[in-house]
């Protein structure tokens, strides 16, 4: 949303005019996404391909591909990062949260494709907390990139279903002009947080996340086809149910009676047809090996395209080649690391900069700028290919010990690698190498 004039009440005039004309669509496409991440409300999509008789005929089957999708592409934060920072940003964080809520925000980043996320001051237990915004508008300035100012809606409801919610405001200081901070409901009437509505920070407490970098527009496109498979998938489950079902008791027929209500029928009942009539027994036209076949496609190319993979085992138990599985594992690889470098690290640092800005602002305290970022290294080789590898280039003297560590670890600084071998060689006796292995991968 652009807002053409930062005075307070033209920007409370914007917001008035965007909530009585609010851009539902969006926001339905985001709630769409998320009941399939959440697996609310999927049978009513998936019932909307049958008709009343045939969702009686068999219990709803859903897959849930969407979350498991997720998940699998949510590696950048699998384990906790290890944090190099100010101790005392460590006692005003809520670090425990943080990483819970950061998992979240990689699955729901690669699910709706942008996300805010937000760092507030909890002043009873006087840390910083989390909290996740799928359902946000961003504030611009006329030929800007980058928003100055966001709303969003109180308890994060998704905006399109409410009527009578109310919303809160951020601006950052811009221009001579301090920042705001102040709520508004759905009339447009406006409230208030503290006395001149000022914004304590200077910045957003709200920070920013895209699965890829904006081109045209600042929401960028999140797992549509994942979602589109999963209805599809779960459609394809339902039509199976029912061809099971169909082909074991099949649908009886009886032509050439006029009168419907002279048929009886039960297994302790003798069927009396008058002349001419037919009775017969017909199954489902479609070949259940088929629907299953055109199910396992469906989901391998989904897969495939969001750089993952599926082993399906044939009636014969033969699976996919070793080297099939490995090339996929490399894709996957790549794509983690592309997407640490290029969207979690600078969100890292982004956040920081919110989350120190609070710290100070709410106790005073001055914290050092230092926050580097250590993720675990996403792993190609199994434990005992990494030690065959590594022994042979040790041999072969390819490699020392303090390289070994920093190509494992490209966080790692030298010192931190000289530190680690001096406590490795004070450790008990073992062979070097192995000795070095099981600390690093214990």
């Amino acid at each position: 949303m652009i807002i053409q004039d930062l005075s307070e009440q033209l920007i409370i005039d914007s917001l008035s005019d965007y909530l009585n004309n609010i851009e539902t669509k969006r926001s339905r496409e985001r709630e769409y996404l998320l009941d399939f991440y959440e697996g609310f409300n999927v049978e009513s999509y998936v019932g909307e391909y049958f008709g009343s008789e045939s969702l009686q005929q068999v219990p709803m089957f859903t897959q849930n591909l969407t979350r498991r999708v997720c998940k699998a592409r949510g590696q950048a934060y699998k384990r906790p990062v290890r944090l190099k920072v100010d101790e005392r940003y460590k006692d005003f964080a809520d670090l425990q949260d943080l990483h819970s809520k950061r998992k979240q925000l990689e699955q729901t980043t690669f699910l709706l494709g942008t996300m805010g996320f937000r760092s507030l001051w909890n002043p009873r237990k006087k840390r910083v907390e989390y909290e996740l915004l799928p359902f946000l508008e961003p504030l611009f300035l006329p030929g800007e990139k980058e928003p100055f100012g966001c709303i969003y809606a109180i308890e994060n409801e998704g905006m399109a279903k409410l009527t009578k919610q109310e919303f809160i405001v951020w601006t950052a200081d811009r221009e001579g002009m301090p920042g705001k901070h102040f709520g508004i409901d759905a009339n447009g009437d406006k409230f208030s947080f503290n006395e001149g509505d000022v914004n304590p920070y200077g910045l957003l407490p709200v920070s920013f996340c895209h699965r890829y970098a904006p081109i045209r527009d600042f929401f960028v496109g999140g797992a549509e086809d994942v979602v589109r498979a999963d209805l599809a998938l779960s459609v394809a489950a339902m039509e199976i149910s029912l061809c099971i079902r169909l082909g074991a008791i099949g649908v009886k027929f009886v032509t050439g009676v006029d009168d419907r209500s002279r048929i009886s029928m039960g297994v302790d009942k003798i069927l009396y047809l008058p002349e001419g009539a037919n009775f017969g027994v017909t199954g489902p036209s479609a070949s259940i090996s088929d629907l299953i076949l055109g199910a396992k496609y469906l989901t391998e190319a989904t897969l495939n395209n969001n750089q993952l993979r599926v082993k399906f085992i044939d009636s014969h138990g033969n699976a996919e080649s070793a080297e099939a599985l490995r090339i996929q594992d490399i894709d996957s690889y790549q794509e983690t690391q592309a997407n640490i470098e290029d969207t979690w690290r600078p969100w890292e640092h982004q956040r920081f900069k919110i989350d120190k800005r609070i710290i100070e602002v709410q106790t005073g305290q001055k914290l050092s700028d230092e926050y580097l970022v250590d993720f675990e290294e996403p792993q190609i080789l199994s434990p005992s290919e990494e030690r065959e590898m590594f022994t042979w280039l040790f041999q072969n003297k390819l490699a020392t010990r303090k390289s070994y560590l920093m190509l494992k670890n490209p966080d790692m600084l030298p010192e931190e690698a000289e530190a680690l071998l001096s406590e490795v060689d004070d450790s008990e006796a073992q062979p070097e190498q192995n000795r070095l292995l099981n600390r690093l991968q214990g």
